[in-house]
């Protein structure tokens, strides 16, 4: 029985400097806000919304949360790269686990844990026939 849950939808990471996290994560994901309020701003990640929310007396950056959302990307250590000079900090990896992924999460300079998540690298060699 499917209860309704789907994909993920929304995305939350909170800030002191809204104004400073909205920049960074403009940089990061190469796009700007799709939606924004004195209290937070929205990015559309394909087709996710990542929400940067300024800190209040709910929530607060926490790394030790115990959850970790992991976004795709198409280079990884690019990515883990640009977010280390622009103020991040790797926290775990990257590394390449069992499934053939490379993860690596990173801390951004609000105290945030992001994952980032390289797929497995397809062969594009093609087999050869018995006897080539």
């Amino acid at each position: 029985m499917n209860n309704g849950i789907q994909r993920v939808g929304n995305v939350f990471y909170f800030a002191d400097d809204l104004t400073a996290a909205i920049d960074w994560y403009t940089t990061l994901l190469g796009t700007t806000p799709v939606d924004v309020h004195r209290q937070l701003a929205a990015f559309d990640v394909a087709g996710t919304r990542l929400t940067v929310h300024i800190s209040d007396e709910y929530n607060r950056p926490a790394f030790t949360a115990g959850a970790v959302s992991y976004w795709d990307v198409d280079d990884l250590d690019w990515v883990v790269g640009d977010c280390v000079r622009r103020g991040g900090e790797i926290h775990r990896g990257p590394k390449k686990v069992f499934t053939g992924e490379t993860l690596c999460q990173v801390l951004d300079p609000f105290g945030n844990l992001i994952g980032f998540r390289e797929p497995p690298q397809v062969s594009t060699v093609e087999p050869s026939a018995p006897g080539d």
